[in-house]
């Protein structure tokens, strides 16, 4: 007969790193570090007995929880659920270009740019407020930036070319499927892809801000800001709300409309570092 496996005893390294990712999640970062090296210190005791730590310290997330401010937390964990509900919504409508919410008062185009206000507002209300910086800027947050800003810029940039109006007029005059054609659905694949992959930057930023640094808020702010300004367009070319315009006015129509929601995120972004 088999004998019954016994679950190992946690390793220190194994009990630590349980410890420090539910104390980052649930503590503000300066606490948590405290909170994580008081814990080295205890589970490191040479007098102590590995195979006991459990016994001795209860379990890791058990351990956190008593260290936890209820109520604090039960409020960031609704925050958080708004700001990634909102952040699901983004990637879906890029990814898809259609929404299931149709309300008679607005149109679709606009829903982006409501849930990038809503999370603009509402997270740098609560990191402003709760968060706290963790010692120097982390270069990994800086190249996050970097490449979120490319991005967006990139995509920014084949919008605008594809949307000149000389552009359109020879469009117009190309059988389908030419190569001008297939520009154009290069801006399609940007807006889904781009813009999904902004929103998952975005849920990464936030999580950072939590449970490192508050800083890292300008991560979540920069991602939201492009997938809202990528949803706001697959929209608009979704929907065909382009179709009474000249060619001359489409580019002007577009971009008067996101140069205000992209500054107001670059701005969202530099308070988020300050």
């Amino acid at each position: 007969m088999n004998k019954l496996k016994t679950a190992e005893p946690l390793t220190r390294e194994q009990y630590l790193k349980k410890f420090s990712q539910a104390v980052r999640w649930r503590l503000p970062p300066q606490e948590s570090e405290e909170a994580i090296a008081d814990y080295r210190e205890l589970i490191y005791q040479p007098e102590r007995d590995r195979g006991k730590l459990v016994e001795e310290l209860g379990e890791p997330v058990q351990a956190a929880h008593l260290l936890t401010d209820v109520k604090t937390y039960r409020r960031w964990l609704k925050v958080f659920a708004v700001l990634a509900f909102g952040l699901f919504l983004l990637a879906k409508w890029n990814w898809m270009g259609w929404s299931d919410v149709h309300l008679s008062f607005a149109e679709q185009w606009w829903y982006p740019v409501w849930v990038m206000a809503v999370g603009l507002a509402l997270s740098l209300y609560w990191f402003r407020r709760h968060g706290q910086k963790n010692g120097p800027m982390s270069k990994w947050l800086m190249l996050s930036l970097v490449v979120v800003l490319a991005l967006g810029a990139g995509v920014l940039a084949w919008e605008w070319r594809v949307m000149d109006a000389e552009f359109l007029e020879c469009v117009a005059a190309e059988p389908f499927r030419g190569p001008l054609h297939k520009q154009i659905w290069v801006l399609g694949d940007l807006l889904m892809y781009g813009g999904a992959a902004c929103a998952l930057a975005a849920l990464a930023g936030l999580v950072l801000a939590k449970c490192y640094d508050r800083r890292w808020l300008a991560l979540y702010i920069l991602g939201l800001t492009v997938a809202a300004l990528c949803g706001f367009v697959t929209f608009q070319l979704k929907g065909m709300s382009l179709e009474y315009l000249e060619a001359n006015m489409i580019q002007a129509y577009l971009f008067s409309r996101l140069i205000p929601i992209g500054a107001a995120g670059l701005i969202g972004t530099g308070v988020a570092l300050c």
